[in-house]
């Protein structure tokens, strides 16, 4: 096998080569006091420490910031009804000042819970307004993810009723990163309206035993959502 030398090691030779000659010259005055480069050398002489450039401080503060305000801006169950101010988020709405609350895990479900809230005027029979604030589960494809409170929860969920569906967006929604879907009872016995928010968080609303508008629904929603931001 024959090596090779690599291209600093030409140079070399050749000093080296000359040293000898010099050398054996007989009277020569020549001062062969040089330095050769340590071409074996293995130690590299280390690099100064990087300090961090101001721009990159201000990258860095910036993205700080980023993930601070997605955290303020995520969604959050409410401890209580009381609250995430339900009564306050139905306003002229809630058909009385009764508030029944459940809250805990769903079945069936794993990791999803919810907090559903009940308006009414404390009579049997009476309309209801149901705020549910559900974590985990989509209730619109599952209906029976809502459980509400009370005489409220014989809803005829098992019932076939003709419904109006819409699902759609306002820039109201928008502004929450939410989008909307309307679910009416042709029959007129109960409104839903179910408002998609990321990280699989949505807040429904629920009327029975009255007529709505659509935009009363979507100001509740709305509100309720705001007020269970984390």
């Amino acid at each position: 096998m024959r090596l090779i030398p690599s291209t600093p090691l030409a140079p070399l030779g050749a000093a080296v080569a000359a040293v000898v000659l010099l050398s054996g010259c007989e009277g020569s005055d020549i001062d062969l006091d040089f330095d050769t480069p340590d071409f074996f050398s293995s130690e590299e002489s280390p690099d100064p420490s990087e300090s961090p450039s101001p721009e990159d401080e201000e990258e860095g503060g910036e993205d700080e910031d980023g993930e601070d305000e997605e955290q303020a801006s995520g969604y959050a169950l409410p401890q209580s009804c009381e609250a995430a101010d339900v009564a306050g988020a139905a306003g002229a709405l809630a058909p009385g000042t009764d508030l029944s609350e459940e809250s805990g895990e769903i079945d069936d479900i794993d990791g999803a819970a919810q907090v559903a809230c009940t308006l009414s005027g404390g009579e049997a029979g009476s309309g209801t307004l149901t705020v549910v604030f559900t974590e985990g589960a989509d209730p619109s494809a599952n209906p029976d993810v809502i459980s509400v409170p009370g005489d409220a929860e014989e809803m005829n969920w098992d019932v076939d009723i003709d419904v109006d569906v819409d699902t759609y967006h306002t820039d109201e929604s928008d502004d929450l990163g939410g989008d909307l879907e309307y679910v009416g009872a042709v029959d007129g016995s109960s409104t839903h309206l179910y408002l998609e928010l990321p990280d699989e968080f949505y807040v429904t609303a629920i009327v029975t035993g009255a007529d709505v508008d659509r935009e009363d629904l979507e100001r509740v929603v709305l509100q309720a959502a705001e007020n269970a931001r984390a």
